[in-house]
């Protein structure tokens, strides 16, 4: 590493350890006996992957600090009745836990699943104390376990009752008059998403992982199992990683000019530093770019499809419903304007999460055909104009026996110019040709109308006798659900692995917004280099100098910024909230997770 490049990264570590004296709980201390001067001066002749372990090392001390004397314990399958039930313990008391309630027994091999009959603790070994007359029990010791810490499973039957009376005993093991007084640890019910904290705090799990988890233990659909999938893998995490450490690079050159200008002669000036290091960012923020876009994508997966029916009254809308989700999820009747609010269904449509709204026809306000449009009418029309324009698929459906409905058309327009993927279904075709009507002929109206290509128009019929070209439908409407929902590649990218993109997908809001903060830091520094590189300074190269000195701490604070962003997204970073994001995390999950 050469010397602007070292004296860029002491001098970002002296700043680091500052903000972390005011900012963090952890006492200073602590602090400095963690990361002392001593320590930054002999980081000059180390890489720079020790100074981020050093880091990193002191986070997790903090957390043991707080959590070592403790052992906690839940049960990690789902309440009630089953054949078996899996109680997890995990902590330092995790033998003693085992010595509590299988006395005299040998201690199991670890990762060998043991025949062992439960005791209620402080009891002598009888039929009377038996709690599980039959429990398999498996032991693996730390470091290479779900935590990080030694833990035991107690694979128990599932009764109600044994799960209870094995749940109640695990606590009273803390004092089993065999364990040296110091050598007890304090034995508690685990907090929701406690041992998944742990894997964290012990380097299992980065926090993309875990808030995949989180999304493979509530997902619903085949889509949305993928989508958890592709999280569970450390890829998201080193991208952003990755991305953290071009930032940081970025700024301690900038960082360099400012902290050494005094005493160091630069070939460059700041500007056209700057304009250097604008290039990399530029590139970057593009990158960025993408993957919001892809994230976007992914929660459509993971939130489901908003699918409006518009359409005019009795056009069919309802009956289509119905064809849909196989079931009379809505009222069909010859009568018009039956369907006053939005009915809401959802579905697995072929793997992807569906909201379909079925709503009220459009048609004007007034008379129409001799009925009388009330005001509970008027609110369910002004209900649907709203759902359609909200939606991420409209279905037109339109009867073939009547006209184009010119508010039907009019709200369909503007979702189309709006970018909503519109779709028209021509209910009724099983009468067209008694009527000498053409599917071409429907088909030229949509696309004069609508704009649309004629793959996008339908032909079908909701009488239940028939399958009424349903099955096709059906099928148009997946191959639009996988375009919206398929990773875009940028036609820039020079990545060697395009499936990160594919990764993308996985990316939840959370690391969506952070990564549009990030991105928002990094065009305010594009901003400031173009700025300043395009500001003249006649009145001589002092002033020159000084004005640029000015622009590169501006810079150097919007890539901070930038890679602060980054750094709460995995929590791992040199800088950011870590506890404040954890807590967000965590408390998403149950609690033997």
């Amino acid at each position: 590493m050469n010397q602007l490049g070292m004296r860029a990264k002491i001098a970002a570590l002296s700043r680091i350890c500052h903000q972390r004296l005011r900012s963090s709980n952890i006492s200073s201390h602590y602090v400095f006996n963690s990361l002392n001067y001593s320590r930054i001066r002999a980081l000059r002749h180390e890489p720079h992957h020790h100074v981020q372990l050093t880091l990193r090392e002191s986070q997790r001390r903090f957390y043991h600090a707080n959590h070592e004397d403790s052992t906690i314990y839940a049960l990690s399958t789902a309440p009630g009745r089953a054949a078996i039930a899996v109680i997890r313990v995990s902590g330092p008391a995790c033998k003693q836990v085992y010595q509590g309630l299988c006395p005299s027994t040998e201690f199991p091999k670890p990762r060998h699943a043991t025949l062992r009959k439960l005791y209620a603790p402080h009891s002598p070994p009888s039929p009377a104390t038996i709690l599980d007359s039959g429990a398999l029990v498996l032991f693996f010791p730390a470091p290479r376990t779900v935590t990080g810490e030694d833990v035991l499973e107690l694979h128990v039957h599932g009764g109600p009752a044994v799960v209870r009376a094995v749940l109640a005993a695990i606590p009273e093991c803390g004092t089993v008059s065999e364990t040296p007084a110091f050598m007890r640890s304090q034995i508690q019910y685990a907090e929701p998403g406690e041992f998944t904290r742990r894997a964290f705090a012990n380097n299992r799990m980065n926090l993309p992982q875990i808030e995949s988890l989180g999304e493979t233990l509530s997902a619903s659909t085949e889509q949305q199992r993928k989508l958890s999938v592709r999280g569970t893998t450390s890829s998201l995490a080193k991208r952003y990683e990755k991305w953290r450490k071009l930032l940081l690079e970025a700024r301690g050159e900038l960082e360099a000019l400012i902290d050494f200008s005094e005493d160091q002669h630069f070939d460059e000036s700041p500007a056209v530093l700057c304009a250097s290091v604008a290039s990399q960012v530029q590139v970057l923020s593009t990158q960025m770019e993408a993957h919001i876009s892809n994230a976007v994508r992914g929660e459509l997966l993971r939130n489901g499809i908003s699918v409006a029916l518009l359409g005019a009254p009795n056009a069919g809308k309802s009956s289509l419903l119905n064809r849909i989700v196989g079931r009379d999820a809505a009222i069909v009747s010859h009568e018009a304007g039956t369907t006053r609010d939005v009915v809401e269904v959802g579905l697995d449509l072929g793997g992807w999460l569906v909201k379909i709204g079925d709503m009220a026809g459009l048609r004007r306000a007034g008379l129409v055909g001799g009925d009388v449009v009330g005001a509970v009418e008027q609110e369910g029309i002004r209900r649907a104009k709203q759902r359609a324009l909200e939606s991420d698929v409209l279905i037109v459906v339109q009867d073939a026996t009547a006209d184009m409905d010119v508010e039907v058309m009019k709200t369909a327009k503007q979702c189309v110019d709006i970018g909503i993927n519109v779709i028209v279904a021509i209910n009724k075709s099983d009468q067209i040709s008694a009527l000498d009507t053409g599917q071409r002929k429907w088909k030229q109206k949509v696309h004069c109308t609508l704009g649309l290509p004629e793959d996008r128009v339908c032909f079908i019929s909701c009488k239940e006798v028939t399958a009424g070209n349903i099955p096709v439908f059906l099928a148009t409407l997946q191959d639009i659900f996988k375009s919206m929902t398929t990773a875009l590649v940028p036609d820039s990218d020079s990545d060697p692995d395009p499936s990160i993109w594919q990764e993308s997908l996985g990316a939840t809001e959370r690391q969506r917004l952070l990564l549009s903060e990030c991105l928002s830091h990094l065009s305010a520094f594009l901003t400031t280099v173009n700025s300043s590189s395009s500001v003249a300074c006649p009145t001589g190269a002092e002033k020159d100098g000084e004005a640029d000195e000015v622009d590169v701490v501006v810079a150097a604070e919007c890539l901070r910024s930038a890679a602060d962003a980054l750094a709460r997204i995995t929590g791992r970073g040199e800088s950011g909230d870590v506890e404040e994001v954890l807590g967000v995390v965590f408390e998403k999950f149950c609690v033997g997770k």
